[in-house]
């Protein structure tokens, strides 16, 4: 009975550690086609530079005329900025944590109208 116990508590161990991913350093995140690209070492705003890392590498999937359900999709988290005014809205996703780059999706009656950089001042 012992030795059931005991196979079957290796097995889930096992698969318990074989189903982890190896955890990155912090400040680096893995990108699109399994590169590693770098942040702040020194962790200062490590969320925003993988978040920023992240939007880089799927912003070029947006195009005009797609929806904000769309958008959503590709983008998978909800914009860094958001303005509205009318039947224009604006979501701005933070591209480049390094130049302090935002980009700016708008969306006129609920379609993708332009795409535009704006450089945070400041940094």
């Amino acid at each position: 009975m012992h030795k059931i116990t005991l196979a079957v508590a290796c097995m889930a161990l096992a698969g318990c550690a074989a189903s982890m991913t190896p955890s990155l350093p912090m400040g680096r995140m893995s990108v699109a086609g399994g590169m590693l690209a770098p942040c702040s070492p020194d962790r200062r705003g490590a969320q925003a530079c993988e978040d920023a890392l992240f939007n880089t590498s799927v912003i070029s999937q947006i195009h005009k005329g797609q929806s904000q359900n769309e958008v959503r999709g590709i983008m998978r988290h909800d914009a860094e900025r958001r303005e509205a005014d009318g039947f224009t809205e604006s979501w701005g996703y933070l591209t480049s944590y390094k130049n302090q780059m935002i980009t700016w999706i708008t969306f006129t009656d609920r379609k993708v109208s332009s795409l535009t950089h704006e450089i945070v001042e400041g940094h």
